[in-house]
């Protein structure tokens, strides 16, 4: 990168930090997740709001301070915007089992309607006794109020009730 590049993009880092509390007012919403661990795998159900998201994934601004691996075009088609926000999402958001990076494998938006997004992640692990799960969402999701959830599942023949243990 030229002298001249660097000094431009540290310019508009700069502004960027001047007046990100404007500009994130006008982007960020709140999202929720719920992370569901299984034997050997974890989803993670994300609701947010797709004009929103969409946005923050073509801010500029958010490219230069490094919270997007690259800047979602204008122009592109439904099913190209899909593929964009799937692989964005599997590209900035991590998750750690026994603290221990687990890769995403799978990310698909399941639902689309009213200006909603159902996104769902998938990732398979192999620890046996799991301690402790972190995530570190997209900062292009705004805020998110996650939940863990550990199913307990249980056979019950019929009139039998149900009892679980925390």
């Amino acid at each position: 990168m030229t002298h001249k590049m660097k000094s431009v993009r540290w310019l508009c880092l700069f502004f960027a930090v001047c007046f990100s509390s404007v500009i994130s007012a006008h982007t960020i919403k709140e999202s929720t997740a719920q992370v569901i661990l299984r034997d050997g795998q974890v989803a993670i159900k994300i609701i947010t709001q797709e004009d929103h998201l969409v946005i923050a994934l073509q801010n500029n601004l958010a490219w230069l301070m490094g919270d997007l691996p690259e800047v979602m075009p204008d122009d592109l088609t439904a099913s190209e915007q899909k593929s964009f926000i799937e692989k964005a999402l599997l590209a900035t958001i991590s998750l750690q089992v026994n603290k221990q990076k687990i890769s995403l494998q799978r990310a698909d938006i399941v639902s689309q309607q009213k200006g909603e997004m159902v996104i769902l992640l998938q990732a398979k692990h192999t620890v046996a006794n799991v301690t402790d799960i972190s995530v570190s969402f997209s900062k292009t999701l705004g805020i998110v109020h996650a939940s863990f959830v550990k199913p307990q599942y249980q056979l019950l023949k019929a009139g039998e009730s149900a009892t679980a243990h925390f």
